[in-house]
């Protein structure tokens, strides 16, 4: 104990707390004084933040922005639908709520028909589309469908007909207007063409078929197509 007295001196007591106040001050600057501008740029990389250390609440209003966003990252599971608008390229598909069936492809409008008239029952109005307007009857099993226009501007037909064996059996061209009444059927089954064109510019192309038997033996008549027009 007298030895380590005689080597406790006044200098190595200063000297030894000199050490502990460097040391202890270097500390305490160290835990207050290291901030972001301490830090150097892309010092920080993503293997030494530590999983799920970032929070949605950590993450600064408008800092993602579109650019920071890889392709293919938000897929449509992630989106809320309620506010994503009209796709500009799908704005067309808005139209398709039209009768008979009927849809708006590049501003043509497209209709399909098939009705089942039964035999000795009312008329029935199967396409009405564009200014064209077919009616159908089916009497004593014989199937008929008469051509008119609904339209105001005046038109002209042309139209040809064949039998169920391909063979031409009427066609012509004429006047067309509310009161043509042009007669599309000659025979119990067949089919045929119809092209109308209005003064207003209006072009209607109409295929249809035609059948004197209904579905599972029904007594009634068959009458199916498509047309497009515009």
């Amino acid at each position: 104990m007298q030895k380590i007295r005689k080597r406790i001196t006044y200098a190595n007591v200063m000297s030894s707390i000199a050490v502990f106040l460097v040391l202890g001050g270097a500390s305490a600057y160290a835990a207050k004084k290291i901030g972001s501008n301490e830090i150097k740029g892309n010092s920080i990389t993503t293997g030494k933040i530590k999983k799920e250390a970032v929070s949605a609440s950590k993450i600064k209003k408008n800092a993602v922005t579109t650019v920071k966003i890889a392709n293919g990252a938000v897929t449509g599971a992630k989106l809320n639908l309620g506010t994503v608008g009209t796709v500009p390229n799908a704005a067309h598909a808005n139209s398709a709520d039209n009768a008979n069936n009927a849809n708006t492809v590049g501003g043509q409008t497209v209709a399909k028909f098939s009705s089942q008239v039964p035999d000795n029952g009312a008329e029935q109005t199967v396409l009405n589309v564009q200014g064209l307007k077919l009616t159908a009857t089916c009497a004593a099993g014989e199937p008929s469908l008469i051509a008119n226009s609904s339209s105001s501007s005046e038109g002209a037909a042309r139209f040809e007909g064949v039998d169920s064996a391909g063979e031409t059996i009427h066609g012509g061209t004429a006047n067309f207007t509310s009161s043509s009444n042009l007669a599309l059927v000659q025979t119990t089954t067949g089919a045929g063409t119809l092209d109308v064109v209005f003064q207003n510019g209006v072009v209607v192309t109409t295929q249809y078929a035609y059948r004197s038997d209904g579905f599972g033996g029904a007594d009634a008549c068959r009458f199916f197509g498509r047309a497009i027009g515009g």
